[in-house]
């Protein structure tokens, strides 16, 4: 059997749409673990952050173009 970090070491390996679509199916099989009170924290969170959008307390940008930032960042 394998171990999590083989898992871990080819599942990073795959090209990011696979990564997606895996993540995906993880989370699908998990999230009913999930209880309603953390559940409400992260919509309250999303509202919050939705609001911030509205009123232009914050900017958005590309996630192409944070995750280049975040990837070289990580690269140092």
């Amino acid at each position: 059997m394998k171990t999590l970090s083989d898992v871990t070491k080819e599942a990073l390996a795959l090209p990011v749409e696979d990564r997606v679509v895996l993540a995906q199916r993880v989370w699908q099989s998990v999230e009913h673990f999930a209880s309603p009170e953390i559940e409400k924290a992260w919509l309250d969170e999303a509202d919050r952050r939705w609001q911030e959008i509205e009123e232009g307390k914050v900017r958005c940008h590309p996630a192409d173009k944070v995750m280049k930032r975040a990837r070289a960042t990580l690269a140092r």
